[in-house]
């Protein structure tokens, strides 16, 4: 993190220099100072590797409740320091201090670090870090006291232990070292000159950001209808501090309608970093495409995109292999190369995975790491949002609350099903067995420690069994399912989270060592440690499923999922972290659900704005003769073949029918393509890939007449700018609703026994609003442009209920057609004027 600079009146100053005390004071903690400047050689293990910090916390209690009598624990210690012109104020805490007990032994202060292995086994760069700590706490003390009192006989020297504690032996490990002050002094200048040559460059930096903020003009002529209302509502937010919630229909601008104010902010020193999510390319793409074009008009503001690792990281690229180890060569030497890369990159504009990518090239370091190593150095940070909000990945850097930060968090209406998944977990028999077999013959351990956890699971399915409370499931009768609370510890399947403890921590000896899991198991052990971290989050909010499929087969699959049904308290307790929350999307109603599913307080401001286009553009039709519900769809497939006949055929273009599931999306294809086989149709295919995506968009461009069949809620139907003539109509079949199953009915249930304002709109909750978000979205993808015209077709009798209508953009002007006829008058009327 960014250092603070103070005004503050600097302690005592050891160092005869009176212009010390006329400058700004640089607050730094002793943990900051030793993370940027003494961290040296390899880049080592996964994130997830080493003790848990509450295994650190609970073996630093045991050991300081053992401290002889006089010692005293978390020792606090803060000193001035002046070097290089920079008056700097230096902050910590050492784990235990020993005074001096007689003249010939001098103070000691110990440091404790908890490890799996032997300390002779921990990789040497980790055991320099840890050291470099002590040495510094150890200057600080000497300083400390020779500001306090007259130097003593026994003043220059101190004793530092290192305290490695083994938590598999349960033993520790004393390190003791007896350093003078010049050896501490010439120590801690060092790591204090390489601070302050790159805090100087960084305030140089950030001082022409705002610079250039506080002049930057709105790079627009004009503002579009409703852009001034959410830019002056967003600055008021991040000024003032708090959270807002916008619905901003498509065509407003919502990206530089936001970024402008929120820059300007910085400009006056209301923020010191904006975080941007969102969870589509296409959204980050207009960001960089906003700020490149800010950045035309004099700001200087430095860009950095994060890119997940598995599409960022050179091994999985192909652009390098492992050595012999297991270790990928651009993780020896990393933090040796890393200060020379930070120079580079310091104030680019565009800190791209492109720029990133070729910096960490030349230099042959990882390059999702680099673009973590720069996240304290970026004015605005773009990324998805389970880097603010995910438990297992969200970065620590951004939970730093001596930084004033600001969120942007686009497209908000995906936010609440996505964190209920990142509070999910689920551990699978089957997935554990294979982790199990790839161990064989290479991590004898290892895999002994997989085989307990099957074990484990299978105990937890026969006790359910013996219980007898299984919930039915329709229709399924090979699958067996039982719901228990987490609330109470009596429910907690604890025996197989002791079994998945074990698992991960045999995983994090190997780590110590310098040895790796297979790669094989990777994947798995992300779905163990979600499981432990989510296991220890969960309360009233989760519920255990236990599933059993196939339960007659030799080697049925067992699942144990611990389900998250509400996420608002933990995305609140992330947005504490945040100086202002501005959450925008063009489907964000009604406010009660919004709040809700966003995780905000209910009294913060919420702006609806109006749509900046003509109604005229948008020729919205209701068929309410179409019945698109499970038990009516083999009726209705005939009238859905003819109304997409008639949609297609009333003018010349491009179209996209989207439907509620691919089965569906089957049926009526196979029935339009045997009526109507000179149509060229394009159907979406599941789990398509990036590249089988893009060809179908090929079909959508300017110029063609494609007629597409997609999923609604799918990729297609949200976050694509289908601008002009690649998009003139679309048609919804049904009105979106999720699937109905166990999980959803849970939700649905947990919404009807919530507090009393939301008593009875389970079925609201869980499915009427998300599918209308559904709907909105999708039919948001026909008028993108001022020149757009186009028409939507709802296709379900359910869109004319008193519910869904109430839900409607208040720019739809809706025509009820009655029949098929009907249907095809109105689209005439609608065309006739580009037809004239």
């Amino acid at each position: 993190m960014a250092a603070a600079v103070s005004e503050v009146d600097p302690v005592e100053n050891t160092v005869s220099d009176d212009k010390a005390k006329d400058l700004p004071v640089l607050e730094l903690s002793v943990g900051e100072l030793v993370a940027f400047a003494c961290r040296r050689g390899d880049l080592v293990g996964e994130r997830t590797g080493g003790p848990s910090a509450q295994e650190g916390i609970r073996v630093h209690q045991k050991l300081q409740k053992k401290r002889p009598p006089g010692s005293e624990a978390e020792y606090l210690l803060q000193v001035q320091w002046h070097c290089d012109g920079q008056a700097v104020v230096l902050r910590g805490r050492v784990d235990i201090l020993h005074p001096q007990t007689d003249l010939h032994r001098p103070v000691q202060l110990d440091e404790i670090k908890t490890t799996y292995c032997p300390p002779e086994h921990l990789p040497e760069s980790a055991r320099q870090l840890h050291w470099a700590q002590l040495k510094i706490y150890g200057f600080c003390y000497l300083l400390q006291q020779r500001r306090e009192a007259e130097k003593a006989a026994t003043g220059d020297r101190i004793a530092l232990q290192m305290l490695w504690y083994n938590l598999k032996e349960k033993k520790g490990y004393p390190e003791l070292r007896e350093f003078n002050w010049g050896e501490l002094e010439r120590f801690t200048s060092d790591a204090l000159r390489e601070y302050l040559l790159w805090h100087r460059r960084w305030q140089q930096h950030r001082q022409r950001v705002r610079e250039s903020a506080r002049v930057l003009a709105f790079p627009f002529t004009d503002y579009r209808a409703g852009q001034r209302p959410l830019a002056v509502a967003a600055y008021r937010c991040i000024r003032d501090g708090g959270e807002l919630v916008v619905e901003a229909p498509t065509g407003i601008g919502k990206t530089v309608s936001t970024l402008f104010p929120a820059i300007k902010s910085m400009g006056e020193e209301h923020v010191d970093q904006l975080v941007y999510l969102t969870a589509k390319n296409s959204g980050r793409e207009v960001v960089r495409d906003t700020i490149a074009r800010l950045q035309e008009n004099g700001l200087t503001l430095s860009l950095l995109q994060i890119q997940a690792r598995e599409k960022t990281c050179a091994c999985s690229l192909g652009l390098c292999s492992r050595d012999a180890d297991g270790i990928c060569p651009r993780t020896r030497g990393f933090f040796d190369r890393l200060p020379e890369a930070r120079h580079q990159l310091l104030g680019e504009p565009l800190l791209t995975p492109e720029v990133l990518a070729e910096v960490a090239d030349r230099l042959q370091l990882c390059p999702f790491e680099l673009s973590l190593q720069m996240l304290p150095w970026a004015d605005l940070v773009v990324c998805d949002f389970n880097y603010v909000f995910d438990p297992l990945v969200r970065l620590n850097v951004l939970q730093d609350r001596a930084q004033r930060r600001a969120l942007l968090v686009d497209e908000a209406h995906n936010l609440g099903d996505r964190a209920r998944g990142m509070f999910t977990a689920a551990l699978n028999r089957s997935e554990s067995r294979r982790a199990a077999s790839a161990c064989k013959g290479t991590h004898p351990t290892l895999r002994r420690s997989i085989q307990s956890l099957v074990l484990a699971l299978d105990k937890w399915v026969a006790e359910r069994r013996e219980e007898g409370s299984r919930l039915a499931v329709t229709g399924d009768d090979k699958t067996e399912l039982w719901v228990t609370s987490l609330a109470e510890s009596d429910s907690r399947p604890l025996a197989v989270s002791r079994a998945a403890d074990k698992v991960a921590t045999v995983v994090s000896q190997l780590w110590e060592q310098g040895q790796s899991a297979p790669d094989d198991i990777a994947d798995w052990l992300k779905a163990l440690y979600r499981f432990l971290c989510i296991e220890q989050l969960a309360a009233e909010q989760h519920r255990c499923l236990t599933r059993v499929r196939d339960r007659d087969a030799p080697w049925q699959e067992q699942q144990l999922k611990l389900l998250c049904l509400d996420a608002a308290d933990y995305l609140q307790q992330v947005y504490r972290q945040f100086h202002a929350i501005i959450a925008f999307s063009a489907t964000l109603r009604p406010p009660a659900y919004v709040t809700r599913e966003l995780g905000v307080q209910s009294a913060s401001s919420y702006l609806q704005l109006p749509s900046p286009f003509d109604p005229q553009q948008l020729g919205v039709f209701l068929c309410p003769y179409v019945d698109t519900r499970y038990r009516a769809r083999d009726r209705a497939t005939d009238a859905l073949v003819d109304m997409v006949a008639r949609v297609y055929g009333s003018r010349p273009g491009n179209y996209l029918v989207f439907f509620p599931s691919y089965r569906f999306m089957k049926l009526v294809a196979d029935h339009f393509a045997g009526r109507f086989p000179q149509v060229d149709l394009v159907l979406q295919q599941s789990g398509a890939s990036e590249s089988e995506r893009a060809a179908f968009l090929e079909h959508f461009t300017e110029g063609r007449q494609s007629l597409g069949f997609a999923i609604m809620g799918g990729v297609f139907g949200e976050g694509v700018d289908y601008v002009g003539e690649q998009l003139v109509g679309t048609i919804l079949v049904g009105v979106g609703l999720p699937q109905v199953n166990e999980e959803q009915e849970l939700l649905r249930a947990a919404y009807d026994s919530g507090s009393e304002a939301l008593g009875g709109t389970g079925f609201d909750f869980a499915y009427r609003y998300p599918g209308m978000t559904r709907v909105l979205q999708t039919a948001g993808r026909v008028i993108r442009t001022e020149s757009d015209r186009g028409v939507v077709i709802l296709a379900d009798y359910r869109f004319s209920d008193p519910f869904y209508r109430a839900l409607y953009p208040e720019h739809w002007q809706v025509k009820v057609c009655s029949d098929g006829e009907a249907l095809s008058n109105g689209l005439s009327r609608f065309w006739e004027p580009l037809v004239s």
